[in-house]
């Protein structure tokens, strides 16, 4: 090979390595690899636009207008020696929602409690179902009590399923107590009512249903919390506000069968922590070998629906 030829070549080769560039991203430091410094000056970084407020939030649940359908009693459904029950229908979410509502005998005025069912199967829900006990047990002591179906929940209209942490439920018992408290200034059923004292009592899901409403409702004072839905939604877990017990005015009561194989008896200790975190008037009753329902239970069932009445009465009844 001539020497021309040679030179050549190597003048390729030395120009072919001289334009390969270093690796911009990788750097040797003492044997290991690490990433080097880029920067921000010269690299375009997208916007991030702010996340929005969830539709099921609190702070969402706050800003709805409730109570812009109508209100309608149905019939006069039970006439008890202490209350009357009535039927009774609502819009609420463009659905039609059906429930019933106690008002006891005499002149009034009377508190007003919100009673909120647990889960059960559509097809086996009926109107007057196993809360009725519970309702019926605190309507006799003096109280107005509101007793939604809820949406889903037979003869109510059903509405697509979503993981909204129950605040369709939530909207359907906002709108109830916005159509009574309009209510409250007309004759009719609720004229005695005094939405100043306003309690609400839930078990199982209603119980998560009642701790929400208690972060967004000022005027309630009390809550019994029958072996609810607490910990299933978190703030943390969720990462938007589903309860507020800071905001909260309510009191509270909770109660929970130790041999729960619905929702574990954990679930209240926590919530009782919680409560008590937040500096909440709060008393917490564990019932030994009870399921998640008492009422077929007798003495124990007798003792919780008790200890509900004396507590709303502590709560708001007042001279």
């Amino acid at each position: 090979m001539n020497k021309k030829l040679i030179l050549f070549l190597i003048i390729l080769i030395f120009f072919i390595f001289a334009c390969v560039p270093a690796s911009p991203s990788f750097v040797e430091q003492d044997g290991a690899i690490a990433t080097t410094e880029i920067s921000k000056e010269n690299v375009s970084v997208p916007t991030v636009p702010p996340l929005q407020t969830n539709l099921y939030s609190l702070e969402s649940l706050r800003d709805e207008s409730y109570g812009l359908g109508t209100f309608n009693v149905e019939y006069a459904w039970e006439r008890q020696k202490e209350f009357v029950r009535y039927k009774v229908n609502y819009v609420s979410d463009g659905l039609t929602i059906h429930g019933f509502v106690n008002i006891p005998g005499g002149k009034g005025p009377f508190p007003v409690v919100i009673a909120l069912h647990g889960f059960v199967s559509p097809d086996e829900y009926e109107t007057l179902d196993y809360s009725t006990r519970y309702a019926d047990s605190i309507a006799r002591k003096g109280y107005i009590v509101l007793h939604p179906n809820l949406r889903n929940f037979p003869p109510s209209d059903s509405a697509p399923r979503s993981k909204d942490y129950y605040s369709g439920y939530v909207i359907d018992v906002m709108n109830m107590l916005a159509y009574v408290r309009t209510l409250a200034e007309q004759p009719g059923i609720f004229e005695n009512a005094d939405l100043t004292r306003l309690g609400v009592w839930g078990h199982s899901m209603g119980g998560g249903m009642a701790l929400r409403l208690t972060g967004l409702i000022d005027d309630i004072q009390a809550a019994v919390i029958y072996a609810g839905v607490s910990q299933r939604y978190t703030n943390a877990s969720t990462g938007i506000n589903i309860f507020d017990y800071e905001a909260s005015n309510a009191a509270y009561s909770v109660h929970h069968g130790t041999s729960d194989s619905t929702i574990s008896v954990e679930w209240s200790r926590l919530l009782c922590l919680q409560l008590r975190d937040a500096g909440k008037k709060v008393t917490c009753f564990y019932y030994e070998d009870q399921p998640h329902t008492f009422y077929k239970s007798g003495d124990a069932d007798a003792l919780f629906i008790d200890r509900t009445i004396e507590f709303f009465d502590s709560e708001l009844k007042f001279e």
